[in-house]
């Protein structure tokens, strides 16, 4: 009994916790969704207060961007499990998730730059059909989120040694909300469990970059993005189970977001061609455990708290863009970029909530100037993650193999004055 309630306590952890996996949002702009985000020292568009602070240093006028993505993804599971018949097929509901962002900047003189953005870093969206094989592991999840980050940045007097800029930001999570149902299995007829969760309160980090360019071709950048340490507060709803679950509580559980950073190199070869390598890397292997506190003494559990392993491992992105301007079409941009993606989840720890995978990415997009100080931005993104095969899923898992793949549309609009 301790042991399924632990699995139950488990998902309300598991899933706030795939804010931070590899479902992890990097297409925080139309512009570098074309490049697939590798941005990190490009430093010419107003989502470098995203990607790499200090490429506001020297940004001139007045800047805005604004935008959204819409990530559709779709998942299918083959059963290796003793659940129901073996080789048997489910597909994840198709959904598809509207993700804003939105960036400005001031020059405050020549040398410094204030800028506001506003993106949704992390989030995740998974539903599967109430009677599959899996239920009893996930039917729905469902994570939203809202970052705030007012940054600024600086270019450094000139030393003889090339152009140097340096930038931070405050990274504020000021928006967080989980939704999660699943069928309890282990009684006739089923129960349910449910839970909706909101962040408590804003939950703070930082990011600080610095950009050298030792010639006008080549520049060289480095960003840092601090643990953000959140903290959810939640309803469960237990329905239809016996003596020893109550029918709610209230539950809290503090996530840490792991560190991260990029090292990126942009060089333009030729005139009108800028290309891009950025080598991202991912802490997790600070996420080895989750916990949950009740308010009240859970008969089932033995008590308030719960604690379960989850041992992550760190893991690396590479991303790569390019974009061209010298098309002989006034005011026209396109740009294409390849990335990889190395997913932190062992395999004894995957599930239906989050079905992640080692990835390929792929990415191709454009801009036009409208006039002198409006352009419009559009991209499109395709995920083909590997196939993963579960056989030694831990509690809360269920064996069998998965397949991922994603469409991502991007549009936005970009203003200079």
């Amino acid at each position: 009994m301790r042991r399924f309630i632990a699995t139950i306590c488990l998902l309300f952890v598991f899933s706030a916790s795939a804010f931070a996996s590899g479902f992890s949002i990097y297409e925080a702009s139309a512009r570098a969704n074309a490049m697939l985000g590798a941005f990190s020292a490009y430093a010419e568009h107003v989502s470098t207060i995203y990607y790499n602070p200090a490429g506001l240093g020297g940004l001139d006028g007045i800047r805005f961007s604004g935008g959204a993505t819409i990530i559709a993804p779709r998942t299918s599971f083959r059963n290796l499990s003793s659940l129901a018949p073996l080789g048997q097929k489910t597909n994840l509901k198709d959904q598809n998730f509207w993700v804003p962002n939105a960036y400005a900047s001031y020059q405050i003189n020549d040398n410094l730059t204030a800028g506001i953005g506003v993106y949704s870093p992390f989030g995740l969206g998974t539903e599967w059909p109430s009677d599959w094989v899996g239920r009893g592991a996930s039917i729905k999840a469902d994570i939203k989120s809202l970052f705030v980050t007012p940054a600024i940045g600086y270019k450094l007097p000139d030393f003889g040694i090339g152009k140097i800029k340096i930038g931070a930001g405050l990274r504020m999570a000021v928006y967080g909300q989980v939704k999660l149902k699943r069928a309890v299995q282990s009684f006739t007829p089923e129960g349910s469990f449910s839970l909706n969760g909101d962040l408590d309160k804003t939950a703070f980090g930082f990011n600080a970059g610095i950009l050298y360019q030792p010639t006008e071709t080549v520049t060289l950048g480095f960003t840092y993005r601090s643990k953000i340490k959140t903290k959810y507060k939640g309803d469960a709803v237990f329905t239809n189970l016996p003596v020893g679950f109550p029918q709610t509580a209230k539950g809290s559980a503090e996530i840490t977001f792991p560190s991260s950073y990029v090292v990126a190199l942009n060089v333009k070869p030729i005139e009108g061609l800028t290309t891009e390598l950025d080598y991202v890397w991912w802490g997790w292997s600070s996420y080895d455990k989750l916990a949950i506190n009740f308010d009240q003494t859970i008969p089932a559990l033995g008590g308030s708290t719960i604690v379960n392993e989850r041992n992550y491992k760190d893991s690396w992105q590479l991303r790569f863009g390019a974009e061209y301007s010298k098309l002989g079409i006034k005011g026209l941009t396109i740009r294409g970029g390849i990335a990889y993606d190395k997913n932190p989840i062992r395999d004894r720890y995957v599930d239906p909530t989050l079905p992640d995978a080692d990835r390929w990415l792929f990415s191709g997009g454009l801009s036009y100037d409208l006039t002198n100080y409006l352009a419009v931005d559009a991209s499109y993104i395709f995920i083909r993650a590997k196939q993963r095969k579960v056989t030694d899923s831990t509690a809360g898992g269920i064996d069998g193999v998965y397949n991922t793949y994603a469409n991502l549309p991007s549009f936005g609009i970009t203003l200079k004055l």
